[in-house]
């Protein structure tokens, strides 16, 4: 069984949606991956993030580690992992992210993109993002079609 790519970049995103079988996105009022030029800024998620998957079905430990412009995501299970680039897109409201999957256990999501939504709010970072290959972001954090992970900075 694949794991999830979760923000989702993987999830978090990168990959908050996960290295796991792809899920339909919701594809009304999403923002287009191409309106707004890339902005990078990465400080604020430097370092080791540890949480949960709160996607509803999906419910499970979860951890993140942002380095520069890479990151790797681990889920709950072996085969739930994912590697990837990523950029931020902080000018837009929610912020947003996209990544590239560079490793991942489903090798079909590698050379994808993923986009997600973040925040950060009292040392807490959401990511809400879908699966890679669905071309835009989710609509909003509580978007059913989006994976949703909650993190604590823990470095």
């Amino acid at each position: 069984m694949k794991g999830m790519i979760l923000i989702p970049l993987f999830m978090a995103g990168i990959f908050a949606s996960g290295c796991s079988a792809p899920s339909k996105s919701n594809s009304v009022a999403a923002t287009s991956a191409s309106s707004t030029p890339p902005r990078v800024h990465a400080s604020a998620l430097e370092g080791t993030w540890k949480g949960r998957v709160v996607t509803p079905g999906r419910e499970g430990p979860a951890s993140i580690i942002f380095s520069g412009q890479t990151l790797e995501f681990h889920g709950d299970g072996t085969n739930d992992w994912v590697k990837g680039t990523f950029t931020l897109r902080e000018n837009t409201d929610p912020k947003q992210l996209v990544g590239i999957v560079t490793e991942c256990a489903a090798p079909e999501y590698v050379g994808q993109k993923a986009y997600a939504i973040y925040k950060i709010e009292n040392g807490t970072l959401t990511l809400t993002g879908n699966v890679p290959g669905v071309s835009n972001f989710p609509a909003a954090f509580d978007d059913p079609n989006a994976g949703q992970i909650v993190f604590q900075h823990v470095r």
